[in-house]
């Protein structure tokens, strides 16, 4: 009689009705998402695939490239106003204006993607035009040519 009201234990010593242990315990998913899952490996931190590719496209993967995103748009910027200037001032295959003007309009001379020296000068290259800058009469002019 004894041996009925007693529940029977496993090897473990937990009873037939209680859920196995699990090794690993419940995690939340490094996402940021918040939820709470059951890891079928120890190394395993999201929840899915799914969640996997969220949390590297907006924490590992934003970081990682914010450098060159903000280089891209000065890039950008920098070969939309030579765009510009060169519409205005062109005359045969150049256009002649001053480097203060297009600074006004946000050029930044340090960002470009090449460098040639030809003849002494140095021509800087973005992705349509480059350019060539020199200083008479105490003014700094550029020289834009399209590619």
């Amino acid at each position: 009689m004894e041996l009925e009201n007693r529940e029977t234990s496993n090897v473990l010593g937990n009873t037939e009705n209680s859920p196995p242990p699990r090794p690993i315990p419940p995690a939340v998913c490094k996402c940021g998402c918040g939820h709470t899952f059951q890891p079928r490996r120890k190394d395993q931190i999201y929840l899915n695939k799914q969640h996997a590719d969220f949390g590297y496209n907006h924490n590992t993967r934003l970081v990682k490239d914010s450098k060159r995103k903000t280089v891209e748009r000065i890039l950008r910027s920098n070969d939309n106003v030579l765009k510009k200037y060169f519409k205005a001032y062109r005359q045969g295959d150049c256009a002649t204006c001053y480097l203060k003007a297009l600074k006004g309009d946000g050029f930044d001379s340090a960002y470009f993607i090449g460098l040639n020296e030809q003849d002494g000068k140095k021509h800087h290259y973005l992705y349509n035009y480059y350019y060539h800058i020199s200083v008479k009469d105490n003014l700094t002019i550029i020289k834009i040519y399209k590619l």
